[in-house]
């Protein structure tokens, strides 16, 4: 019994043992499995925020954006090629030390307003001052408008004997012009790096964009406006100068599309405030300058004077072969009105060529005002700024039809006065002869009345004068020769319904009546 129970308490050992390390087993193996299994869960996001990792470094990294500074603390990007001689009076040595000093020069001039880049003009890019004379606006705009410059300015310098010519010309990214031609000269060679500088600072162009534009209320801000130059007579926009107005138009993406200037149009400074301008319009049209949209930006750009005189050619409207010749043409310093005539006046007559030269006023205001006569009327009244080019064209409406109307006009009222007076004759000889009972000459001089030109008569001509000239007019498209048509026809008409009335006659048969015995 006790063996028994030794034997038995051994097999239970035994027994609980075995269980014990089979429960062990399983719960190593289920920790192991869900180890395993943890593992394996946690493998997709660790390899998930591996790869994210791995596509954030394997992705291109994203543009800086980059904020440009407001216009008018943006200076100008520019570039300065100088042009010097090539012989033995400017050795390598000396063109570098004359183009370190022109950088000089230019950098204290105006200091923050241009980020300047001033070097010698290699061989490719060498110029000369005819070259410069001949310099094609849309081929410097082909060659720079890729290269980040706002302006470029090229100087030639050309020895001549003991004289050093200078040229200098600019081209402007803004409106994608060329500057008229700079020419100094001198014969003092320390100062050669200053002429060069001069010169440039000459050709230089400042520009502005206009802000508020409000019927005759225009304002613009200048740019890099608020980095003023060292000497206040190269400050930009002073008052008194003039300036020329532009529009850029752009594309979708902000290219430039056009340029157009609007002619015949200045823009007078009359207020400046650090950055600001206020200026009054100077135009032959009612409001030229337009307002900016989004597409569209309204500029304004200084202009300066380069020559003693302008040449101008007139012309009629689309027919530049046929030049107005002989045409009588007034320069005045302001528009006539009814209260001041302008009796100060200066009068030129076109030449063979249908041209005209006004020279550079000698003081005052520049701005004056070409008025262009045709007979009795004014066929162009523009402001024009002498000096500002050497050649200017002025193309005026075609007034063959009115002054082919004012010389017939001219001829009718001449028969209408000699008609009037004559009437007037024969009705004093009538009542003479009447008075005398000389019935022959009597009814002689009343046959003589009947045979007058009447009313109708004189309306009809000058109705299809009027029907033929209004329709060359408007053929041309010429609203305002039409008018003036119509005008001198209407002046002509109204004299003769007054003075051709058919009563006066009637009125004169009626004192007659009863003065011959029956």
């Amino acid at each position: 019994m006790a063996l028994f129970s030794i034997r038995t308490l051994i097999r239970a050992f035994l027994l609980l043992l075995a269980v014990h390390v089979a429960t062990h087993t399983v719960h190593a193996q289920n920790d192991d499995s869900a180890e395993a299994d943890a593992a394996t869960a946690a493998e997709p996001k660790e390899n998930s925020e591996a790869g994210e990792a791995g596509t954030a470094v394997e992705e291109p990294p994203k543009p800086e954006v980059v904020i440009p500074p407001p216009f008018t603390l943006r200076p100008y990007e520019v570039l300065v090629h100088v042009s010097w001689p090539v012989d033995a009076h400017y050795p390598q040595e000396r063109r570098h030390e004359l183009s370190d000093s022109v950088s000089r020069d230019l950098t204290s001039r105006f200091r923050q307003m241009w980020n300047m880049e001033c070097r010698e003009a290699l061989t490719a890019e060498r110029q000369t001052a005819s070259a410069l004379q001949q310099a094609n606006a849309e081929e410097w705009t082909a060659k720079y408008i890729e290269q980040g410059y706002d302006k470029v300015l090229h100087v030639v310098v050309e020895q001549n004997g003991v004289v050093q010519k200078v040229t200098a010309v600019e081209w402007c990214l803004s409106s994608q012009t060329l500057s008229p031609l700079v020419q100094l000269e001198s014969r003092d060679s320390r100062e050669l790096a200053k002429l060069v500088a001069d010169a440039a600072s000459r050709a230089f162009r400042p520009i502005g964009e206009i802000e508020v534009s409000e019927g005759e209320k225009l304002e613009f801000r200048i740019r890099a406006g608020e980095f003023p130059p060292e000497d206040p007579a190269l400050a930009p926009f002073q008052v008194g100068q003039y300036l020329i107005p532009y529009v850029r138009y752009f594309g979708k993406k902000r290219e430039i599309q056009s340029v157009r200037t609007i002619p015949w149009t200045y823009l007078k400074v009359v207020e400046r405030d650090r950055s600001r301008v206020r200026v009054e319009t100077k135009s032959a049209f009612g409001q030229p300058v337009p307002k900016a949209g989004r597409r569209m930006e309204v500029m304004v750009m200084l202009l300066r004077p380069s020559w003693d005189a302008s040449e101008v050619l007139l012309y009629p409207r689309g027919s530049r072969r046929t030049p107005l010749v002989g045409y009588h043409c007034d320069v005045v310093d302001r528009l006539p009105t009814k209260e001041d005539p302008v009796p100060e006046r200066d009068v030129y007559y076109s030449t063979r060529e249908g041209t005209i030269r006004i020279p550079v006023p000698e003081k005052g205001d520049p701005l004056r005002y070409l008025m262009v006569h045709s007979g009795q009327s004014v066929l162009a009244q523009l402001p024009i700024l002498p000096g500002t080019a050497p050649w200017l064209e002025v193309e005026v409406p075609d007034d063959r039809a009115r002054l082919t109307v004012e010389g017939e006009v001219s001829l009718l009222q001449g028969e209408l006065i000699d008609i009037i007076a004559t009437r007037e004759v024969v009705f004093a000889r009538t009542r003479a002869a009447a008075k005398k009972e000389d019935w022959t000459s009597y009814d002689k001089f009343n046959r003589q009345i009947d045979e007058l030109p009447k009313l109708e008569e004189f309306k009809g001509r000058i109705e299809t004068l009027q029907l033929k000239a209004v329709y060359q007019a408007q053929q041309a498209k010429d609203r305002v020769a039409e008018i003036r048509i119509k005008r001198l026809c209407g002046k002509v008409l109204e004299s003769a319904e007054t003075h051709l009335d058919p009563g006066r006659i009637a009125e004169f048969r009626g004192e007659m009546r009863g003065v011959r015995p029956e």
